[in-house]
């Protein structure tokens, strides 16, 4: 993929060679991270420290790739290079096409921005249950979206390999 930073309207092939690498890397992250962060999987790790350190790091990565993922579904403002759902459909068609945005997933993009992006009073303190992540339910419900615009994208936009990783 060239170096070069285009900005929209974006070519179709600038749209298949970006989803190829883009695209595919943020979906299969956010899944794979949905999956290792929710199965309670141990990692190693030299010291219990270090245990915790690590399932911090996958939580962050976790938060970070889901906020990726809600913003390019359900883009809130757009700088010009921003690549997003709808570049890959014809005018209007992603935002007639996918669902209205639930409230688990406003929520997990405000609580992603609030914990992940500032240091601010609005993280949760301690470790109290809304303080989890609910892994599963968040990829239960952002995989049909995935799956939406793999399969409903305009010819020649999107890599073939997007549908791969989604499973």
């Amino acid at each position: 993929m060239p170096s070069s930073s285009p900005a929209r309207p974006f070519s179709d092939a600038y749209l298949v060679a970006y989803s190829e690498e883009h695209v595919v890397y943020e979906f299969d992250m956010f899944l794979w991270l949905a999956h290792v962060c929710g199965s309670g999987a141990k990692l190693g790790a030299h010291s219990t420290e270090d245990a915790v350190r690590l399932g911090n790091a996958l939580i962050e990565s976790f938060v970070a790739h889901l906020r990726n993922v809600i913003n390019f579904l359900y883009p809130e403002s757009l700088e010009g290079t921003d690549v997003v759902a709808a570049d890959f459909f014809a005018p209007g068609v992603w935002k007639r096409l996918r669902p209205k945005i639930s409230g688990t997933l406003k929520t997990a993009r405000v609580r992603a921005n609030k914990e992940m992006a500032h240091l601010t009073t609005a993280r949760i303190t301690g470790s109290p249950p809304e303080k989890a992540w609910d892994y599963s339910k968040l990829a239960t419900e952002i995989r049909p979206l995935m799956r939406l615009v793999a399969r409903n994208a305009s010819a020649g936009r999107l890599s073939p390999r997007v549908s791969a990783v989604i499973r």
